[in-house]
């Protein structure tokens, strides 16, 4: 997942990265292919450089199936079953990784 300037960046890579601003703020989600208007927008931005990768299956990052990532989260949360904030953050870790 290089970083390249975006002057360099081509039509149809995809951010592996998100775009943010200096206080952190995203601009663009990773996952997000650039477009010739996108990339048109970020310089007007003085975006200077940008990670990007092949596809949005490397921009998503963890490609396992979703079975083995949840199988991985509920080892985490092993012993807080009667932590009722762990079960609830625990919880809202899975929704998430259902909508990524």
């Amino acid at each position: 997942m290089p970083r390249i300037l975006l002057s360099k960046a081509q039509p149809g890579q995809v951010l592996t990265r998100p775009v943010t601003t200096s206080a952190g703020v995203v601009m663009v989600q990773a996952g997000s292919p650039l477009t010739p208007a996108l990339i048109e927008r970020l310089t007007n931005f003085g975006v200077d450089t940008v990670v990007v990768g092949d596809d949005a299956a490397q921009a998503a990052g963890d490609t396992r199936p979703m079975e083995e990532r949840v199988r991985e989260v509920e080892a985490r949360f092993l012993g807080h079953d009667q932590d009722d904030w762990m079960m609830t953050l625990k919880q809202i870790v899975i929704a998430q990784l259902a909508r990524d």
